[in-house]
């Protein structure tokens, strides 16, 4: 019992703490903050805790607070993130390697969204766009690759149904043919 209390009232701090970055200045973090348990998340986006380690021990995710001897805890972000995971993955049928480029890539276009957001620079606003199109360029390429193979896969399975289909007319045509001679054998 006092091992459970001695949790709650850890999580409870945790959930009062103040969180600092190097951008953002203190903010106290409270109760009602938007900080969800592993297991929590885990229902909310259809994997497993452990497929939820798997991905952060990969580097496709980092929870958004994370404390020795307790739970780890995600933030809307990163419930986000997770679906954008799984869509993939599903979906797409993306490899790991391709699900770290494309959320890789995903992290810059937030960035650029940043920039372009704060300059009203011509220049630089120009200097972003141009960025922008060369990382959306690189993404269509991963997304041109997926598809080029799913487009080999259908061929395959479309030249495998007309095989089978001339084999199925063959077979069709050659007992049309012996059905008269049985006929005319009974006569």
């Amino acid at each position: 019992m006092t091992l459970a209390l001695d949790v709650h009232v850890k999580w409870r701090k945790i959930m009062d703490m103040t969180i600092e970055t190097d951008d953002m200045p203190k903010m106290p973090h409270s109760p009602t903050a938007d900080l969800h348990p592993i297991g929590e998340v885990a229902k909310l986006v259809g994997l497993t805790a452990r497929a939820i380690r798997y991905y952060e021990e990969l580097g496709l995710l980092t929870p958004g607070v994370r404390v020795k001897g307790l739970p780890r805890l995600f933030t809307a972000d990163d419930i986000q993130r997770l679906r954008e995971i799984q869509r993939l993955r599903e979906i797409g049928g993306f490899s790991l390697a391709e699900l770290s480029e494309l959320l890789d890539n995903e992290g810059l276009r937030a960035q650029l969204r940043e920039r372009f957001k704060h300059t009203s620079r011509k220049e630089d606003r120009v200097a972003v766009m141009l960025d922008a199109i060369e990382l959306a360029t690189r993404r269509l390429a991963i997304i041109d690759r997926k598809l080029s193979q799913l487009q080999g896969i259908r061929n395959a399975e479309v030249e495998h149904i007309a095989l089978i289909q001339s084999l199925l007319a063959s077979q069709e045509r050659d007992e049309e043919q012996e059905t008269p001679e049985h006929d005319a054998a009974d006569a």
